[in-house]
């Protein structure tokens, strides 16, 4: 166990119930405090399995699995870590029926199938190559699993900041200000990334940004979805909040208030301590 500092001991021992933000520079120790509250709520019996542990990315999570799957630590439970990705794919899974019609997907009484990055830019280059060979893109000059990859990210960027997939296009193009000719790009890539959609809708397919967008419209407004979520999870240690996406934060404020107790951790500058400006008033305690 590391030595603690005054203020990294407050956050770890902070009451069962407590709410706390934890804001700082990158390197301060802010996740070393967030381990050792998971140590200091296990060791209090808290059921593993009532804890929440989020982060952006699931590499972010490597100082959080260090201390969970230590030799020494107690066997029992098992503390949920996931990104909000990954909680939507759980979601979607164990929700399915309830989706998978309000959703539009073409077969509602067969299973999910979901999408790994290489599947689904297995199947965006089975759709789209044969546009390309009609003269889509033909303006542009790019690899064509750059370009497939490209538009997948399209679908991701609309499903994390929350906007429709059919705003695609119109969104790339009212922010172009070079050559008129090259706007007719934006519309091939909305056509390729509303055909990729159609597609998985009748196919059952849920790429990432489909699950994300099921999870968001469709389960956690239910009171079903909402009550199991609730019930679950007692307790979050959500990390490097900075770095995760407006759709996540959305979903996260709705459900806060229902937390036993929370640990938010915000890197201050997201997480470049050496691009504060000369002039820039120190950190706020």
């Amino acid at each position: 166990m590391p030595t603690l500092s005054l203020l990294q001991r407050e956050v770890a021992e902070a009451p069962l119930d407590a709410k706390i933000f934890v804001r700082g520079l990158a390197g301060t120790g802010k996740t070393t405090a967030g381990v050792e509250r998971l140590r200091v709520l296990l060791g209090q019996k808290v059921p593993a399995d009532s804890i929440l542990m989020l982060t952006p990315q699931r590499t972010l999570q490597d100082p959080y699995w260090e201390f969970l799957t230590a030799p020494e630590r107690i066997a029992g439970g098992e503390v949920t870590t996931v990104t909000i990705g990954g909680l939507a794919r759980r979601m979607c899974d164990l929700f399915w029926p309830m989706a998978a019609e309000s959703a539009g997907f073409g077969n509602p009484g067969h299973p999910p199938v979901f999408l790994t990055l290489e599947t689904a830019q297995y199947y965006m280059a089975f759709l789209v190559r044969p546009l390309l060979e009609k003269g889509f893109y033909s303006s542009l000059t790019i690899d064509r699993n750059r370009l497939y990859s490209q538009i997948l990210d399209n679908l991701n960027k609309a499903a994390v900041v929350g906007f429709p997939h059919s705003e695609i296009g119109s969104r790339l193009e009212a922010a172009w200000f070079g050559d008129p000719s090259q706007r007719r790009i934006y519309k091939d890539a909305q056509e390729c990334a509303s055909l990729f959609r159609t597609y998985c809708l009748e196919h059952n397919l849920l790429d990432f940004s489909l699950q994300l967008e099921v999870f968001a419209n469709h389960l956690w407004p239910r009171i079903e979805v909402r009550d199991y979520l609730i019930q679950s999870f007692r307790h979050l240690v959500y990390d490097n909040i900075e770095e995760d996406t407006p759709r996540s934060h959305d979903l996260i404020l709705d459900w806060l208030p229902e937390f036993e107790s929370t640990l938010l951790i915000y890197d201050e500058l997201a997480g470049y301590p050496n691009s504060r400006p000369e002039s820039a008033s120190p950190p706020r305690k």
